[in-house]
């Protein structure tokens, strides 16, 4: 194997070459001095944008997507992937894009400001939503007004708008069908559903044609001719799930009851395609089950299997007793009973009776899939349980199901286990692969269907179909596919699987470091060599959606150093064995995606003071591209420059963390330091901080406070999560003192969760932080540990016995560990002044942990205050919320690192307020 090293591209270079090219949209302001920079105020946090919705046309030219600030109004983009042209849409997102780039549209709403001044949601209601067609050949912009959604014709040539009505009733909206080339439009009345084929120039509808009669009608239009064919219609019933095959000559979808007591009516699936007048009835019955609306017919990529899914045949639901009629009716027990509000929960209940609750609508929409065979006419059975997950691909003869039935009691405690299973898709023939996997470990499916590569007790097997057998690989290789540095008591994961090769001869798997090529025979070939000397994590970028990967092409290949923590790109030729470094340097890397008929890879480079902007690059990367720049006014504020150190622990353990001095840092004095940390961070080195207002600080933000910013990793024993971060940031705060970068009296600590759990239990331990905010911490481990996660249902046990808080045995067999590692027990150590955060509704701890903290530290007279949000989960929603908290943080934080005057809530409280909903 040859390895090649040349220079990496670098992307500096490139700049001035793309700039002159991209025109209006990478005009940013004359580049600020240092003396003109100046700190960042929440306003100007709240109109930083984020790269949302990103939509690419088929034929790779052209790139569409939104530009949302934190608070504000977006702009829409629509952008040449090579040539870097661009136009833009005010207010606009939510974009759609035809195959050949031709015309993007764009939704329009109305400004920000029109929406706040809105009374009530009546008005809101009133205010237009507007659609915008760019032509992105000419420019030209057409706004079609008050809109409801819109779809583009598989051909890209029409555009079909569904209008938004006066009234808000439920009958049908006014659709038009226009005519991008010419302008031309048809209108049509009642369309309750639309429709769109991928390819072609077909829309369908079903539109009403008569409300007495709850009639309904499906209408295949074709725009290459403008005609109009009716395939179905009926009275008394609705009309659901149009879905065009790929070709768009062919059309799937349901007919059920207009009126049902069942929220799931039975359905009948009906096909029609070209050459028919009508759509006809397709057999998928199966005996004590019904066809489910809320499984969409779903067509296969080559357009020979429709996909169903079933759900067991249930009675409708039954009306209630009704008033009563006569005396004796008052004292009937069955009619009193009718009205009863009780829940069982059983000890040998597969979920418990919350989960169940959380799961209600997910479980009622679970089916037992099925395929028919369109050339056949043909139906096979795939599952005989709602509980059967398949993995939905485009492997023409077979499929992966799991299936967490027989393992749902074990999520209580030890989370979460599936069975896997092989299924035929010609015969319904299930095998079993593996039995009680971790849901993380998953199979893979070799592109012909037979084999199955999976993980088990940390060896690679590759299960065979056709015998039913399975075989270990890669035996003779002294190396390890799973998670070399767990340190949770459970299995650790493994690295993964990057895919098999097309014919189904061997797949790539990773290990910590390195890609290793595994051959059917059991032969395990190292493909990237150097990843484990050089300390490189190498991950195969896939750049189709192809089963298999195709030894012909080259491979995109992501790089990261573990120690240093940069990124970069490499090309590996899985013929010659040839791996070269594409672009490589002190910068994060992320894929975007891949233009087939250009050829050109899209992709983000970021550091922290780089936005991550889009750039587009040819195979080699010898020609780089920027293609958007949508926060040029970042160069007008105090920003910092990151330093990666390392320490060791009192056992002579190394950790790294991330130091952030700001602009016009002295080195001569010492600062206040905001520590901000969960587990490990240090891999943020070159990440840009995201630019929202929110429960978290934002590091420019503080930076411009003039803060240093410190972001520490953790490591973490079992059994003992509290004192291993007091191991871990008490060296990790020392080393910032002995460097001279921070005050030894103004170190303040932030976490929030996790790390509001830590930061909640170090104080515990010492009393070198001056100030520490808590969110949403567990306190007490005991009372915690039998509790629910409200906001799934789940019970909290697992989460501390082999989860994140990595305790171990049960809190039966050794309820020591519970005890120690729960802060409240030890509050009266506790010198430091806590800002505990909470919201009411916090669905993954559970708030009254914040009351326990709150209320031992005010019974021991210890500086406190919590603030609660009400109506708010886990991450503050409310944006007035996350605007008070990021203030207060800052006033408790400036009070005690900065000697500022203290906030009067925190001298002096609030009283109860009662807030209107």
């Amino acid at each position: 194997m040859t390895i090649m090293m040349r220079q990496p591209q670098r992307l500096a270079v490139c700049v001035a070459l793309t700039l002159s090219s991209l025109g209006f949209a990478l005009n940013a302001p004359a580049l600020a001095t240092e003396e003109d920079k100046r700190p960042l105020e929440l306003t100007d946090i709240m109109q930083f944008r984020e790269i949302e919705q990103r939509r690419l046309s088929e034929n790779g030219s052209w790139m569409a997507y939104a530009a949302v600030p934190d608070r504000g109004d977006s702009t829409g983009y629509v952008v040449h992937v090579t040539e870097a042209t661009e136009h833009s849409v005010p207010r606009g997102d939510r974009p759609v894009i035809s195959a050949d780039g031709r015309f993007a549209i764009f939704r329009q709403q109305a400004a920000l400001l029109e929406r706040e001044q809105a009374q009530n949601r009546e008005q809101r209601q009133q205010l237009k939503t507007n659609a915008v067609v760019v032509d992105t050949l000419t420019g030209e912009q057409r706004v079609i007004e008050n809109v409801h959604s819109y779809q583009l014709s598989g051909d890209g040539r029409f555009a079909a708008f569904l209008l938004r009505k006066a009234d808000s009733d439920d009958n049908g909206r006014p659709l038009t069908i226009i005519n991008l080339d010419d302008g031309s439009s048809t209108e049509l009345e009642q369309v309750l559903r639309l429709s769109s084929a991928s390819q072609g120039p077909r829309f369908a509808f079903v539109q009403e044609t008569s409300a007495e009669d709850k009639a309904e009608q499906v209408t295949v239009v074709n725009t290459s001719n403008g005609s109009q064919l009716t395939v179905a219609d009926a009275e008394q019933v609705s009309f659901q799930g149009l879905s065009f095959n790929h070709e768009g000559n062919k059309l799937a979808f349901f007919e059920g009851p207009a009126e049902s007591e069942n929220p799931d009516p039975a359905q009948q699936l009906l096909l029609w395609q070209y050459g028919q007048q009508q759509a006809s009835a397709i057999n998928v019955e199966r005996e004590q089950w019904v066809l489910s609306e809320r499984y969409n017919p779903r067509w296969s990529e080559d357009d020979q299997r429709i996909f169903v899914g079933h759900r067991p045949a249930q009675d409708d639901k039954s009306e209630g007793p009704g008033k009563p009629e006569t005396e004796a009716d008052l004292y009937d027990l069955e009619r009193l009973l009718a009205d009863r509000r009780l829940q069982v929960w059983h000890g040998e209940d597969g979920r418990i009776n919350s989960h169940q609750k959380e799961d209600y609508s997910a479980n009622r929409a679970r089916t037992a899939p099925g395929v028919f065979w369109v050339e056949d006419e043909r139906f096979v059975a795939l599952s005989h349980d709602i509980e059967d997950s398949p993995r939905m691909t485009e492997h023409e003869n077979a499929l992966l199901f799991s299936n967490s039935r027989e393992h749902l009691r074990d999520i209580t405690w030890d989370g979460f286990y599936h069975d896997l299973y092989h299924v035929d898709l010609q015969s319904g023939q299930q095998q079993q692969v593996l039995s009680r996997a971790r849901t993380s470990e998953r199979g893979y499916l070799s592109p012909d269907g037979q084999l199955v590569a999976y993980l088990d007790d940390e060896t690679y097997y590759v299960f065979d179909s056709q015998t039913g057998s399975a075989e270990a690989v890669a035996t003779e290789v002294n190396i390890s596919w799973v998670d070399e540095e767990n340190d949770r008591p459970m299995e650790p994961r493994s690295y993964g699987v990057a895919g098999w090769l097309q014919d189904s001869s061997a797949f790539l798997a990773y290990d910590r470091y390195d890609i290793w090529k595994i051959n059917l025979d059991g032969e395990a070939v190292n493909l990237t060599q150097t990843g484990r000397d050089d300390e490189k994590r190498f991950r195969v970028e896939r750049t189709d959606d192809e089963l298999g990967l195709d030894p012909a092409q080259p491979l995109l290949v992501h790089a990261y150093h573990d120690q240093l923590k940069y990124h970069g790109f490499y090309q590996l030729d899985l013929q010659s064995g040839d791996f070269s470094v594409l672009q490589e340097g002190n910068k994060r890397y992320n894929y975007v995606g891949f233009m087939e008929e250009s050829e050109r890879y899209l992709f983000t480079e970021e550091d922290f003071r780089q936005f991550p902007d889009i750039w587009s690059a040819n195979r080699d990367f010898s020609e780089l591209t920027r293609l958007t720049n949508i926060n040029p006014q970042q160069d007008q504020f105090v920003w910092g420059d990151p330093e990666l150190i390392d320490w060791q622990t009192e056992d002579g353990e190394t950790l790294q963390g991330i130091v952030i001095k700001p602009d016009g840092y002295d080195p001569e004095r010492l600062y206040p330091v905001m520590v901000y940390y969960y587990e490990q961070f240090s891999q943020r080195l070159y990440h840009f901080n995201q630019m929202k207002v929110n429960h978290r600080p934002n590091f420019p933000f503080y930076l411009g406070q003039d803060y240093v910013v410190f972001l520490p990793d953790v490591r973490f024993r079992e059994g003992a999560p509290g004192p291993s971060a007091t191991e871990s940031l008490v060296p990790a705060m020392e080393k910032i003192i002995d460097m001279g970068i921070a005050d030894p009296d103004a170190i303040g600590l932030h976490g929030h969760s996790w790390s509001g759990y830590q930061s909640a239990f170090v104080v515990t331990e010492t009393d070198l932080f001056a100030a520490v905010v808590s969110g949403a911490p567990v306190s007490n481990m005991t009372s915690a540990y039998s509790g629910i996660r409200w906001g799934s249902g789940l019970a909290r046990q697992f989460q501390y016995e082999t989860g994140q808080s990595r305790i171990g045995p049960n809190m039966y067999e050794d309820l020591d560990p519970y005890i120690k590692n729960s802060p409240v027990f030890f509050a009266d150590r506790i010198n430091t002044p806590m800002l505990i955060q909470f919201g009411d509704d916090d669905g993954a701890v559970p708030w009254e942990q914040g009351i326990e903290y709150y209320l031992a530290l005010r019974r021991l007279n210890k500086e406190v205050v919590m603030l609660h949000y009400e109506d708010e989960p886990h991450h503050l929603q409310q944006y007035a919320n996350k605007i008070d908290y990021t203030i207060k943080m800052l006033e408790f934080f400036d009070h005690y690192l900065k000697g500022e005057p203290a906030p009067d809530w925190w001298l002096e409280g609030m009283p109860y307020q009662q807030y209107d909903n």
